[in-house]
């Protein structure tokens, strides 16, 4: 099996409440669980699945994506909720020993009638990944890290944005005026993951809102040269007394 196909496994656990399936492609020694609400280790998981089996669970994964030695992956459904997720597995001699998770919660199409998950999903073999993660590298540092928000023009070409979060609409305008109040109760302090394929990369960023600590988890379309389109979330990082790890929430 490939490691993608590994990694959907996990899913297909969760989805049959199968704790044995879930955990079928986890490393049982070097296994690090990062999912807050999961306990660490492979036996951790597999009580977070059967912690599920009152709960309907219900998983269908829509975009999955390899770079190097990882897997990430979007998928939608309902885990203790209806929502979107976002997946990160790190893997090593075939077996996974690093997992990441990110949801928020689902929301009804946007303004421009795109859904949280909906769009192209397959990556395209022709564009440059390293050169993608370069562009989307330097458009995060500048634009959301440094506030240099008059560098704009060069990672959009003029107006054109696909934009899949709740309640927005279509449009680099439309963005920049979401941002005005986006950013007067956050701040986005550090890259901690980067990784793409094809026409697609993958950001998770450390940063606060109103004041408690925040993840921002995106995923950029790029093409010709220009960033296209973007799905994603910000997701509070719960407090150390909700955690049943203390293995952190977004560290490479």
């Amino acid at each position: 099996m490939s490691d993608i196909e590994k990694a959907i496994t996990l899913f297909e656990g969760i989805t049959a409440r199968d704790p044995a399936l879930a955990t079928k492609y986890l490393d049982p020694e070097r296994y690090v669980e990062h999912n807050p609400y999961a306990r660490d280790g492979v036996e951790g998981v597999k009580q977070y699945v059967e912690e599920l089996a009152t709960d309907r669970a219900e998983l269908k994964v829509i975009r999955a994506y390899q770079d190097g030695a990882c897997v990430f992956t979007q998928a939608d459904g309902h885990v203790q909720g209806d929502g979107t997720f976002f997946d990160v597995f790190r893997f090593e001699d075939g077996l996974i020993v690093e997992h990441w998770a990110f949801s928020a919660e689902a929301g009804p199409p946007n303004k421009s009638g795109h859904t949280q998950v909906d769009g192209p999903t397959k990556p395209d073999p022709g564009e440059d990944t390293e050169k993608n993660k370069s562009l989307v590298r330097d458009y995060y540092q500048s634009f959301h890290i440094e506030g240099r928000h008059d560098v704009i023009s060069s990672y959009f070409s003029g107006d054109r944005c696909v934009r899949h979060e709740p309640g927005v609409a279509d449009g680099v305008r439309e963005f920049l005026h979401d941002l005005e109040t986006l950013a007067r109760d956050r701040t986005i302090d550090k890259i901690k993951l980067l990784l793409g394929q094809g026409d697609f990369v993958f950001l998770v960023a450390q940063g606060t809102h109103q004041g408690e600590p925040c993840l921002y988890v995106d995923l950029y379309r790029v093409e010709d040269d220009k960033i296209v389109e973007h799905w994603g979330f910000p997701q509070q990082v719960p407090p150390p007394e909700v955690r049943k790890n203390d293995t952190g929430c977004s560290e490479p």
